[in-house]
């Protein structure tokens, strides 16, 4: 076995920071580790709480690959968005996916009320909520969509 392979995985990062500290110290834990998004998800976990504080986000974030990326990106260039870049816009396609895998919420209409109170606290946040719900919204869906419809292994 490698070294690599017996260091923790970003999951194990953030259900580790997320799973015992709430708040923007859970951000700033996650942040240290997951980066951008694990500020984002941090600050969200601290106003949410339950399952945005464990291991099962982490999971979910990581489940996020290149070609979700590229669709996003897509999306947010047929929306010719004015205010704002897409480096702030993919925060909020990439809550959606993750809020995709949470169980208690069957669709995004459910989920919107906590996600758009934990918006603002999540610290990463560069615009109002009115101003990112549709990318929450399609992010969602995209999640919603590739959970439903594994991967195959194969490609």
């Amino acid at each position: 076995m490698t070294d690599e392979q017996h260091l923790p995985s970003t999951a194990d990062h953030v259900g580790q920071a997320a799973g015992g500290i709430s708040g923007v110290v859970a951000g700033a834990a996650i942040g240290a580790t997951a980066g951008p998004l694990g500020v984002l998800l941090g600050g969200i976990a601290g106003a949410i709480g339950g399952w945005w504080s464990g291991r099962a986000l982490a999971e979910a974030a990581e489940d996020i690959g290149e070609a979700d990326e590229q669709y996003y990106r897509s999306d947010f260039e047929r929306r010719k968005a004015l205010s704002l870049a897409f480096d702030d816009a993919k925060g909020a396609y990439l809550l959606g996916d993750v809020a995709a895998a949470n169980p208690t919420y069957p669709d995004f209409e459910t989920v919107e009320r906590d996600l758009s109170r934990g918006w603002p606290q999540a610290g990463a946040a560069q615009a109002d909520w009115e101003a990112v719900r549709g990318y929450v919204s399609v992010g969602f869906q995209r999640g919603r969509e590739r959970r439903r419809t594994p991967r195959s292994s194969a490609g």
